[in-house]
C-alpha cells in the first residue's frame, strides 16, 4: 500500500499534510472541514486563512473518491470539498464588501469611548460581520451549521481580508 504525504502549506496548523492513498482512491486531510457542515469556529482555526482557501483547490487536484477529515466520523467526497469551497468562497466577497462599506468611526461612535481604540476595532468588526452576514447567500440547505458558524467564519475571513 502506497501513502503519498504532501505538505501544501499551513492550511490548518503548521505542518499538516495531505495523505493520499492513490490505489484506494482515498484522501486524508485532517481537520480540514466537517463533511456536510459549515466550517466551525473561525474556519477550524487555520494558521493562515488564505492557505485554508487554497487547500480546498489543492484537495480537488487529487484523484480520490473518499475523504477522511477526522470530524464527526463522516466520510466525504470530492463533491463535499467542492461544496465547502463554494461556501468559503462566498464568505470572502461578503466580508470584503462589508469592510468597504462599514465605517469604523460610525460603527463605534455610540458604544465606545474615543480613547479605547481596541474596543473601537472590536465593535467595528462586529458591525462588519453583521453586514457581511446580510450579504451572504443562504447555505442552510446544502450545509448544516451555517446559522451557528456563519459569524465565526465571516470574522476570520474579514480579518484576513483586512490584514492579508
Amino acid at each position: 500500500m502506497r501513502f503519498v504525504l504532501d505538505y501544501t502549506g499551513d492550511w490548518h496548523q503548521a505542518g499538516n499534510v495531505f495523505i493520499h492513498l492513490p490505489e484506494q482512491k482515498t484522501m486524508a486531510a485532517m481537520d480540514s472541514f466537517t463533511i456536510k457542515n459549515a466550517p466551525s469556529f473561525r474556519l477550524v482555526f487555520p494558521a493562515h486563512v488564505p492557505a485554508y482557501f487554497e487547500a480546498m483547490d489543492h484537495l480537488l487536484e487529487y484523484d480520490f473518491e473518499t475523504l477522511v477529515t477526522g470530524h464527526m466520523s463522516l466520510y466525504g467526497t470530492p463533491e463535499d470539498v467542492q461544496t465547502n469551497r463554494e461556501y468559503i468562497r462566498d464568505l470572502r466577497p461578503s466580508a470584503a464588501e462589508a469592510l468597504r462599506t462599514v465605517d469604523l468611526k460610525e460603527a463605534a461612535a455610540a458604544d465606545v469611548p474615543k480613547s479605547n481604540r481596541q474596543a473601537e476595532r472590536k465593535v467595528w468588526m462586529d458591525a462588519v460581520v453583521a453586514r457581511a452576514a446580510e450579504l451572504m447567500p443562504s447555505w442552510e440547505k446544502p450545509l448544516g451549521g451555517t446559522d451557528i458558524f456563519l459569524a465565526d467564519g465571516l470574522n476570520a475571513v474579514a480579518w484576513s481580508v483586512f490584514i492579508d
